[in-house]
């Protein structure tokens, strides 16, 4: 839900930019690996998506824009009651743990090509959240959630990758349309974040413990995916 948000504000920030041929959008799959500090506290590897949404400056091989990276870090589940009076039906009880990145791009490549090397900067902050949702056995559709803890903290770093053209032309109206495969790799520095590992959500007789880390929140991604340029 978070990503389908931030896709609907990128359009809506950049509406102009959608019809003009220097418009481009990429979407993939996320691999994160936390690096410092961060890997030692999770110690493992995190899923997700990488976005992005930019626009070409004419006869320049500047684009300036906005991206957005989903990571998964974590979940656990559980089967309960609906309530203690309605045993006859059951619900999940999901705990997920969760980085969102947005972040302003400003990304230098060349113009034309049927291969586009380009390097990028990029500077924005780290979402850090877990939340618990109540989804139906059935189906998976979310019935309640809420975020237990989250925070906020600084993001920057740099890029780069290639673009690998498969398609460009024109529609039937004219319009210039344009397809490729992007392969691409970031090193983000993220600044210090108190946060939920996996299991650390704690269910007591008083309520909920909540056992909290701390670290800096540094990042290298690795993207494959697909770009529409219009």
């Amino acid at each position: 839900m978070k990503k389908v948000k931030f896709l609907v504000f990128a359009i809506t920030l950049f509406p102009g930019l959608i019809a003009a041929q220097g418009f481009n959008f990429d979407i993939g799959f996320a691999l994160g690996t936390p690096q410092g500090s961060f890997h030692q506290s999770l110690e493992r590897n995190a899923y997700g998506l990488d976005m992005s949404a930019t626009y070409q400056i004419p006869r320049s091989p500047i684009h300036f824009g906005i991206g957005g990276i989903y990571q998964n870090f974590g979940w656990d589940e559980r089967t309960e009651f609906f309530s203690p009076d309605i045993q006859e039906v059951r619900v999940k009880v999901r705990t997920t743990n969760n980085m969102f990145t947005p972040h302003f791009i400003m990304r230098f490549e060349p113009e034309y090509g049927m291969i586009k090397p380009f390097v990028e900067g990029l500077v924005g902050f780290n979402y850090l959240y877990t939340q618990s949702s109540v989804v139906d056995g059935w189906d998976d559709d979310e019935l309640a959630s809420t975020v237990n803890h989250d925070y906020y903290t600084p993001s920057y770093g740099i890029g780069g990758g290639m673009k690998f053209r498969l398609y460009e032309g024109y529609d039937e109206d004219g319009d210039f349309i344009g397809f490729s495969i992007i392969v691409k790799a970031k090193y983000m520095l993220g600044g210090e974040a108190d946060y939920l590992k996996e299991g650390d959500l704690i269910r007591t007789r008083r309520g909920l413990d909540y056992n909290l880390s701390r670290s800096r929140t540094d990042l290298t991604t690795f993207n494959v995916g697909f770009v529409f340029n219009f």
